[in-house]
C-alpha cells in the first residue's frame, strides 16, 4: 500500500484521534474515581512484571541478548516494565471499575486540597476500607466552607469506586 495514499492516512489519523479521545474519557470517568486496595496494587505490579516478560522472552529466543552483559539485560527488562505499566494500569483500573461489589456510604470531616500539575482539586479524606488518604476530585457542594464529606461508594476485591460525593455543613 502506498504511504502517500488517502486510504492509508485517513484511518491512521482517525484511529489516532479515537485512541487519544478514548484515553481522555477513560482517565476522567474511570481512573479518577477508582482507588485500588492492596490486592489491586499487587495485581497491578504482578501484571506489569509478567507483561514485561513477554517481549523479554521473545528477545532471548531470537538471540538479541547474546553477548550482552547481565546489567544490559536488566536494563532492557526494566524498560519493558516501564512500557508495560500503562497497559497493566488500564486493565486493573477498568476491572476494578467494572466489577460488582457492596454499596456503602460514609460521612467524615475532610480538608480541601488545591490542584497541582498531576492531580485535581478536591477533598482529601481518610478512607477506612483502604486505610489511606484519598483525594475525591470536585465533590458537589461548597468545598471551601463546608466541613463534612458524604461519600457513596462501591467496594470490591480490587478496590473502591466513588459513585457520588457531596460536602455538607
Amino acid at each position: 500500500m502506498k504511504k502517500a495514499h488517502f486510504s492509508f492516512w485517513i484511518p491512521l489519523i482517525a484511529g489516532g484521534i479515537a485512541l487519544i479521545s478514548g484515553f481522555v474519557v477513560w482517565s476522567v470517568n474511570i481512573y479518577r474515581v477508582t482507588y485500588l486496595s492492596i490486592r489491586g496494587e499487587q495485581y497491578l505490579a504482578c501484571g506489569a512484571l509478567l507483561l514485561a516478560l513477554v517481549p523479554m522472552v521473545y528477545f532471548i529466543r531470537k538471540g538479541r541478548l547474546k553477548g550482552k552483559r547481565l546489567a544490559d539485560a536488566v536494563k532492557i527488562y526494566l524498560g519493558f516494565f516501564i512500557c508495560s505499566l500503562p497497559g497493566a494500569m488500564f486493565v486493573v483500573f477498568t476491572a476494578a471499575w467494572l466489577l460488582e461489589g457492596d454499596y456503602s456510604a460514609w460521612s467524615k470531616p475532610y480538608r480541601y486540597e488545591s490542584s497541582t500539575r498531576h492531580s485535581c482539586s478536591g477533598a482529601e479524606v481518610y478512607e477506612p476500607e483502604l486505610k489511606k488518604e484519598i483525594r475525591i476530585c470536585n465533590p458537589q457542594g461548597n468545598v471551601y466552607s463546608d466541613t463534612t464529606l458524604y461519600v457513596e461508594k462501591r467496594s470490591n476485591a480490587l478496590g473502591i469506586v466513588v459513585l457520588w460525593a457531596i460536602t455538607r455543613a
